[in-house]
């Protein structure tokens, strides 16, 4: 399955809501987010600007890679049938 075409701005959003990582600023115009589990770093994640164009695959594919995502769980957390319980629960059972 491929990854649908999301505009930047909306996966920034998801991302941000669900997940809740914890975001530190860099000397790059991108924010990276931590994602911790129990207290241990599970993953990090480069956060997407606020753009409206709508993300390039590849960039896509990257962040599905680093949140440690299939491209359909991608899909299912940026369309909202995915929550962020059932995302950290996916990453427990992965550990």
């Amino acid at each position: 399955m491929q990854i649908k075409n999301y505009p930047e701005k909306k996966i920034r959003k998801q991302i941000i809501n669900k997940i809740n990582p914890i975001i530190k600023k860099s000397r790059s115009s991108h924010q990276k987010g931590y994602v911790y589990l129990n207290g241990i770093l599970i993953t990090k994640v480069k956060i997407p600007n606020e753009h409206d164009r709508i993300m390039k695959k590849s960039k896509s594919q990257f962040i599905a890679s680093s949140l440690r995502l299939s491209y359909e769980e991608l899909n299912d957390l940026i369309d909202c049938s995915m929550s962020g319980k059932k995302y950290l629960k996916l990453l427990k059972d992965r550990i």
